[in-house]
């Protein structure tokens, strides 16, 4: 079967988050320059970055409005903590959970809302698997007339998935926080258990969310489930140029391109694609940078985009919005041997 991947690298644009229409209307217009180019009749994946609603959590509050202009995330949370401290208080003695975890978690309907229904509503319009890149939010119970609501004080960093018809076809919760950032923003670790394979019309569809498709025991997992296609939905505040810290004689591109999921899918049972959608543009002080990339990691193929082994497409530029797309066969290659969990050829 045929499959055309997409990988939005969505810019963050302070007009994108004024308010629940503007946000929907932001994603509905990249969904579909997202679709333009598919080919017919043949099924899309369209998959965003991490943390694309993130703003929601500050312009949402008390009614939303937008932060100043030249604010910090820290900025933009205390100023919306002194706007809606009620609700911030009364989350906080319900959950027992404080500091950020808080404010999340009084931010958890309205966020969970906009969210879920800007992508439901991208999903049906466009006819495509839509991966919504991800959400800062907790487990939660939906109520016939009242919504969403939070069960638990854990919040995670999560990427839901949609059906075409918009239907949730699930949910993939960050196992592997980014150390100290995530920690100091309220967040918990997700488990293997939370990143369940789903099954799409056209195959079966794993999510990694961020450094999750760096790691060998998320990889192993989805892998093991049947999964085919992986999503690694990213936001990587870092200069796309600067030394790889890991190994400073590599970039920071470099070692995405070369170390990351393109290396991480070699060998594998059953994963032979995967799709990096990274956030780029700067708002509240966060200013993501990266390639988007669709890669495989087929031992043939080709041709590789710029040269790079299991590089299929990649976007143009680091730091500016762009749709990256390809379309591949879903067709297993023959297993040879198997070593240590992952096929050799």
């Amino acid at each position: 079967m045929r499959l055309h991947l997409v990988a939005v690298q969505a810019a963050l644009q302070a007009d994108a988050f004024i308010g629940p229409d503007a946000f929907a209307a932001w994603v509905l217009d990249l969904a579909r320059q997202g679709v333009a180019g598919a080919p017919p009749d043949v099924p899309v994946l369209l998959a965003f970055p991490e943390l694309v609603a993130l703003p929601l959590t500050f312009t949402l509050a008390g009614g939303g409005s937008p932060p100043p202009a030249g604010a910090t995330l820290l900025q933009a949370g205390r100023r919306s903590l002194r706007r809606d401290w009620p609700a911030v208080a009364r989350a906080a003695l319900r959950h027992a959970a404080f500091g950020p975890a808080a404010v999340h978690l009084a931010r958890a309907r309205a966020v969970h809302r906009v969210y879920l229904a800007a992508f439901a509503a991208a999903a049906r319009d466009t006819g495509a698997t839509v991966v919504a890149g991800s959400a800062l939010l907790p487990e939660l119970a939906v109520e016939d007339g009242d919504g969403a609501r939070p069960t638990g004080s854990r919040v995670h960093n999560v990427a839901y998935v949609l059906a075409p018809s918009g239907a949730l076809l699930g949910r993939a919760r960050k196992v592997h926080l980014t150390p100290g950032l995530e920690a100091r923003a309220g967040l918990a670790r997700g488990r293997l258990a939370d990143l369940p394979v789903m099954q799409a019309g056209w195959g079966k569809l794993g999510v990694a969310v961020c450094l999750d498709g760096w790691r060998e025991d998320v990889l192993a997992h989805l892998d093991a489930l049947g999964a085919q296609v992986v999503v690694q939905p990213s936001a990587n505040d870092a200069s796309w140029d600067r030394p790889w810290p890991q190994d400073p004689r590599l970039s920071e591109g470099e070692a995405w391109l070369t170390r990351g999921l393109s290396a991480g899918l070699r060998g594998r049972a059953s994963l032979r694609y995967g799709l990096n959608p990274m956030l780029v543009g700067e708002l509240l002080g966060f200013a993501p940078r990266g390639r988007s990339s669709i890669v495989t990691g087929a031992a043939s193929g080709g041709p590789w985009c710029e040269g790079r082994r299991g590089v299929l497409a990649l976007a143009s530029s680091s730091d500016a919005e762009e749709v990256v797309s390809a379309t591949v066969e879903l067709v297993p290659e023959p297993p040879v041997a198997q070593v240590g969990g992952r096929m050799r050829p």
